[in-house]
């Protein structure tokens, strides 16, 4: 029983540090417009290499990394590029 109650006690207290971690985290972002600024810069720099690289794959490698990751977008990314490419 006293084992039990430990748990219980531990989740909570691990829970609620959860909570409060992630409200200073959401806090911070919220009210630090450098940061929020500084995190988009790094998302679309991020999304601008994975643009890039499926620009370089072959069909076979974009089909294979679609599958792995399971996300559409990279073939139809890709599809998209081929049909830049010859002019539609």
């Amino acid at each position: 029983m006293v084992k039990k109650m430990r748990k219980v006690a531990t989740a909570l207290a691990v829970g609620g540090v959860a909570i409060v971690a992630g409200s200073l985290v959401g806090y911070k972002i919220a009210t630090d417009k450098e940061l929020r600024d500084y995190m988009v810069r790094n998302l679309q720099d991020a999304f601008n290499i994975s643009k890039r690289k499926v620009t370089g794959m072959t069909e076979d490698v974009a089909m294979r990394t679609a599958r792995m990751t399971r996300n559409p977008k990279i073939n139809q990314d890709w599809v998209e590029n081929q049909w830049e490419a010859i002019g539609y």
